[in-house]
């Protein structure tokens, strides 16, 4: 099930948007504060069932169009408890609908309920939920984190999901019904944000103000590479034993050996195999290590089926090796080919790293320029990181990016997409990066 289309309703309380999705690449181009970034953050959090992020938007509705004809849409309400409207803020609340072979199912929120409600209203008035949010009188409360007064409607909408988690006795599941969470479930989609060169992660405690740390990007991704490597090196490890272990029987089990020619042809083939994969930082050199490519002027018919089981066995177990050895040389390719005087090395046990062309120094990913930094993450993230039927969405590519990697990156995202299937949304203000790729845009202006 692909997504096809997705419509947006009083978004900011004045867009309406029907955006149409290309196969491969949508460029979303328009005036700043139109909205571009906000919709692809509203896209990512619905599907990754960050729902909080939602009801935080202003936005009435958004719809999502499938491929099968499913047609998703969520719409922002309010309840409130105040019975004098224009002095109350109102609880937002979302409500789902799904309309499939032209009839309509409609599924309301557990946070419109009395039972909801009434847990967290008797809480709050006997207790102090947490360290950050003082009590001032009956019905008014300050949030020390942001600086505000909150209402009782506020408070409820901002942390009550979080404080019936935590006090109630019933445990409150992601307020998505099973039929909507099925939908959100059947696709993987990934947001690639404007902030990317860091990550900030939110260490929680029991006591007093969270801590907040902060992470390089590109730091954190060659350590992911270093474990995707090491975890293809220990597939590659067992599936070797496994060969190893049952290899006297099979040899003599063999009924058809390949014959003397096919075996140094494919024994001259594994050796090209083995070095790519030592070059792409899979596998390491061996001293001792004859290769198998030493094999090949010792075979004769007395050996011939033991080396034909050989030859058979590596190349099952070379082949365990291939797929990550495939992503890495195309990270390889656009990387080496934009990043001047530096090439990129891989290695298990750092991931990657650079080294200059001019005096074969190294060169840490986080002493690497902006826009070095950008390319890394954004491409590291579509090769690595999305696989068939995903959904990328890019926000602002061009950021620090010169105008030739500008010009270039909508075909290298062209050449990632032919080799991984995936789809991408693209928010841009920069014409470059359209370059002559204006059929695949969609303009959000009036």
């Amino acid at each position: 099930m692909k997504l096809v289309r997705v419509e947006f309703k009083k978004l900011f309380g004045y867009f309406d948007y029907s955006i149409d999705l290309h196969d491969t690449v949508t460029i979303l181009h328009g005036l700043n504060g139109c909205g571009k970034t906000t919709m692809l953050q509203t896209i990512n959090a619905v599907f990754n069932k960050k729902m909080h992020t939602i009801k935080s938007t202003d936005l009435q509705a958004v719809s999502f169009f499938f491929s099968t004809g499913v047609i998703l849409k969520i719409e922002r309400k309010k309840i409130y408890l105040d019975s004098e409207k224009e002095k109350a803020t109102g609880i937002t609340y979302l409500a789902y609908s799904i309309i499939e072979n032209e009839k309509e199912s409609v599924f309301d929120s557990f946070e419109n309920t009395d039972e909801y409600q009434d847990i967290i209203k008797r809480f709050l008035k006997g207790y102090r939920p947490f360290p950050f949010l003082e009590r001032i009188n009956e019905s008014t409360w300050y949030d020390r984190k942001h600086g505000t007064k909150l209402n009782m409607e506020e408070v409820i909408s901002e942390y009550g999901a979080t404080i019936f988690r935590r006090y109630s006795r019933e445990y409150l599941e992601d307020d998505i019904p099973q039929p909507v969470q099925d939908i959100l479930s059947s696709m993987d989609v990934r947001l690639i944000a404007a902030d990317r060169l860091t990550v900030a992660e939110r260490v929680e405690r029991q006591y007093g103000e969270d801590n907040i740390k902060i992470e390089r990007r590109v730091n954190l991704i060659a350590k992911d590479l270093s474990q995707k490597i090491r975890d293809t090196i220990q597939q590659y490890a067992q599936l070797s034993q496994a060969k190893d272990r049952t290899f006297p029987l099979r040899a003599i089990k063999q009924n058809s050996p390949l014959t003397v020619d096919e075996i140094k042809s494919k024994m001259v083939e594994l050796e090209s195999k083995r070095r790519e994969f030592i070059d792409t930082g899979i596998l390491e050199e061996e001293q001792d290590d004859i290769g198998i490519h030493d094999l090949v002027d010792a075979i004769t018919e007395s050996n011939r089926q033991n080396l034909s089981l050989y030859a058979i066995d590596t190349e099952e177990k070379l082949n365990a090796l291939s797929s990550l050895s495939s992503s890495i040389n195309l990270f390889r390719n656009i990387i080496d080919k934009n990043f001047n005087n530096k090439r990129i090395v891989f290695n298990k046990d750092y991931g990657f790293r650079f080294v200059t062309t001019y005096s074969n120094s190294t060169i840490l990913p986080q002493s690497l320029s902006s826009g070095e930094q950008h390319e890394l993450v954004m491409f590291y993230d579509l090769i690595f990181n999305a696989s068939e039927n995903t959904l990328i969405l890019i926000d602002e590519p061009e950021l620090s990016l010169h105008i030739k990697w500008q010009l270039d990156y909508v075909d290298e995202l062209l050449q990632i997409i032919s080799a991984t299937k995936f789809s991408a949304v693209l928010a841009t203000h920069s014409p470059q990066i359209i370059h002559d790729k204006w059929d695949l845009t969609v303009s959000l202006s009036e």
